[in-house]
């Protein structure tokens, strides 16, 4: 009875801690796109929602620590319970070229807000891999705005990018720069001090430039029953490009696959082929769907090390 008891005081604490991380807004994706194509997805992980105006994004441009030197943008709307709102840099004229280059048209409609839309009076989604970003909340008490996500390091310029192998003199892989990043599902609060060093390969899953299929949803631990969260998450979502696909499809694991499973809409177990690309702490699998019938598909991925993955297919 003792260790019954001991058990089930172990597993409350860490559902409380649980809840206690799945409280504040923190950025679920970044995107550094080709030109223009900037955004940012911002997830809620609380049971409440949230007033959007009392956030900001702000560019911390080059390596800078000056918050004076920064421009913001403060966000509007409201955040509803486990959803994201996607921000994306205001560029959608599309008579505009150079500096102003239009969004593309697959990443405009994903958009939940646009922000930055003069460069000289408010850049903030200006970035690229040199720059810090935080989120910041307003201080009612103090009237001051505090980071409660910061991605990258402020004060820190890499060259060219932050990558996975620190000292970021462009060894390793680069994951900030022409990358589009997914904070892992087993992260549930932001990173609200700035950080001795900036490892994105910690909490973030790499994708190539330029893939926006994965805007407008984000899965995170957060969003289950608190006890329930206390175990390691089994499956996680990753995302295939293009989506939907014709002839081939691209997947980015955080493992080595062993077995692909390909199930169709009425469950249905459809046989699809793959070749391996390896990389840098990565595993890019090309999946070949030439031969499926129009429709939605689910997939599973398994790994050599019994780790799971899944993702929707439309074809």
């Amino acid at each position: 009875m003792k260790k019954t008891i001991g058990i089930f005081c172990i597993a409350l604490m860490s559902a409380f801690q649980v809840k206690a991380q799945c409280n504040e807004l923190f950025i679920s994706e970044y995107v550094e796109g080709s030109r223009n194509n900037k955004a940012l997805e911002i997830y809620n992980p609380s049971s409440s929602a949230v007033d959007l105006s009392k956030y900001r994004v702000t560019r911390w441009q080059n390596g800078s620590a000056a918050w004076t030197a920064q421009m913001s943008d403060v966000l509007s709307g409201t955040l509803q319970p486990k959803d994201v709102a996607v921000l994306v840099i205001d560029r959608r004229d599309t008579t505009k070229k150079g500096q102003d280059t239009p969004v593309v048209l697959t990443l405009r409609l994903k958009a939940d807000l646009f922000l930055s839309k003069d460069y000289n009076t408010s850049y903030s989604m200006s970035f690229n891999g040199d720059d810090a970003m935080s989120l910041d909340k307003l201080n009612d008490a103090t009237g001051k705005w505090v980071p409660v996500d910061i991605f990258g390091k402020i004060g820190e310029r890499p060259s060219p990018a932050w990558s996975d192998k620190p000292p970021y003199t462009g060894t390793g892989t680069w994951y900030t720069l022409d990358k589009t990043l997914i904070r892992k599902d087993s992260v549930m609060t932001g990173v609200a001090k700035n950080p001795l060093e900036f490892n994105p390969k910690l909490e973030w899953v790499l994708n190539p430039r330029d893939m926006f299929d994965s805007l407008g949803f984000h899965t995170c631990l957060c969003a289950q029953n608190p006890s329930a969260a206390v175990k390691a998450p089994v499956i996680s979502q990753v995302s295939v490009y293009p989506n939907p696909a014709v002839t081939s499809a691209t997947v980015f694991l955080p493992f080595e696959l062993s077995k692909l499973v390909c199930l169709n809409a009425a469950g249905q177990l459809i046989a699809v082929d793959y070749d391996h690309v390896g990389m840098d702490d990565m595993s890019q699998y090309s999946l070949h769907v030439s031969h499926l019938s129009a429709g939605v598909y689910t997939l599973e991925f398994v790994g050599v090390n019994g780790a799971k993955a899944s993702a929707k297919l439309i074809k």
